[in-house]
């Protein structure tokens, strides 16, 4: 018969209490490394405004050229009704653009200038949003049909 207090029997009990708290740990620590991963891959998906869109006068998919002074170049015009291939925008400078980025611009057109759509959002700079497949795509269907996809 062996004793519940001989070393030997200490020894096996700490070894297995290891090997269970090795494991638990390397559970958690994949568990976190899972949730980093997935909050990286899907953080801040680009989703449109869609009062802010269908209110404008058009969407635009145009290039920042000078972001001090508002002036994008026009490389499509969504709902036909700017032909202009530049466009000075006088509130571009809130949105905080970077030079070169290409954008879809909603804008509304209010004598003697062009503006970006105001969202209905309290407080906040006129929404723009980066051209991807992904936004163009949500565009499409928005103004095919009136909603998000």
């Amino acid at each position: 018969m062996t004793r519940r207090d001989s070393p030997d029997t200490a020894f096996h009990t700490v070894s297995h209490v290891r090997g269970w708290f090795v494991l638990a740990a390397s559970l958690v620590g994949l568990w976190v490394l899972g949730l980093g991963l997935l909050s990286f891959l899907t953080a801040n998906p680009v989703t449109l405004n869609r009062d802010q869109v269908l209110e404008s006068t058009n969407v635009l998919t145009a290039v920042v050229e000078d972001v001090k002074v508002g002036r994008v170049r026009v490389e499509k015009s969504w709902k036909g009704a700017v032909a202009d291939e530049q466009l000075t925008l006088s509130n571009l400078s809130e949105t905080k653009p970077v030079a070169r980025q290409r954008l879809l611009i909603p804008v509304t057109f209010t004598r003697p200038q062009w503006l970006i759509t105001p969202s209905k959002l309290p407080r906040g700079p006129p929404l723009v949003y980066p051209a991807t497949e992904e936004s163009e795509r949500q565009l499409r269907h928005l103004l095919k049909t009136g909603r998000l996809p």
